[in-house]
């Protein structure tokens, strides 16, 4: 190679180096085409994050709490009629339940009513007395299985039987050499119980100390 074509491959060389400065000067920075690096869209993110939530002003806090309250007396209103309505409800589900409560029981009865009727009609007709006494044991027979089907039992105890004051009722003593002193003597009257609960006491006399 001769010194013109060095200094040929000189300048050409040169040339290059010349145009690859020119580009890099040329070429835009991120900053100047909006690109954000990675490190600057990081410390952007921790910037928002760390922004501080925007204080309500005194006024907008009275208005928030104005809010509030008015939301609350509107709820308290809206309990307060609620619970009228079952009060109201509950006073005449217990006047329906006092007045209808033996509907059931006088429907069972009234057939023994009309029984009675004719029982009566007939007893008017004929004069044999073993016909109106069969008549009233059936319908007295009737009525119990009515009472015993609506939880009425009855207190019947018999002579000798031990007093028990939480079923009996003592009008009198007597002396008697058949029950021990303390026990039944006679019955006079007998009780009845609803459904384990006392109604009437049967009323007896107590035999008392044994005459000498």
């Amino acid at each position: 190679m001769n010194r013109a074509e060095e200094k040929e491959e000189l300048e050409k060389n040169d040339e290059l180096a010349a145009e690859e400065v020119a580009d890099a000067v040329d070429a835009p920075s991120a900053a100047e085409t909006g690109e954000d690096s990675p490190e600057s869209e990081g410390e952007a993110l921790e910037s928002s994050e760390e922004e501080p939530e925007k204080e309500l002003t005194i006024e907008e806090q009275l208005e928030e709490a104005k809010r509030l309250a008015d939301e609350n007396f509107k709820n308290y209103l809206r309990a307060v009629a609620d619970l009228d309505t079952y009060k109201r409800r509950v006073i005449r589900e217990k006047d329906d339940l006092r007045q209808y409560a033996v509907s059931g029981l006088i429907e069972s009865v009234l057939p023994i009513y009309d029984n009675m009727g004719l029982g009566l009609v007939s007893a008017e007709k004929d004069s044999d007395p073993k016909v109106v006494v069969e008549g009233i044991r059936m319908v007295l027979a009737q009525f119990k299985s009515v009472l015993g089907e609506n939880g009425v039992e009855e207190i019947d105890p018999g002579p000798g039987d031990a007093f028990d004051h939480n079923l009996h009722e003592a009008v009198q003593t007597q002396p008697s050499d058949e029950v021990e002193a303390g026990a039944i003597v006679q019955l006079i009257r007998k009780g009845f119980s609803l459904n384990g609960r006392l109604v009437r006491p049967a009323t007896v006399i107590v035999a008392g100390e044994a005459a000498e």
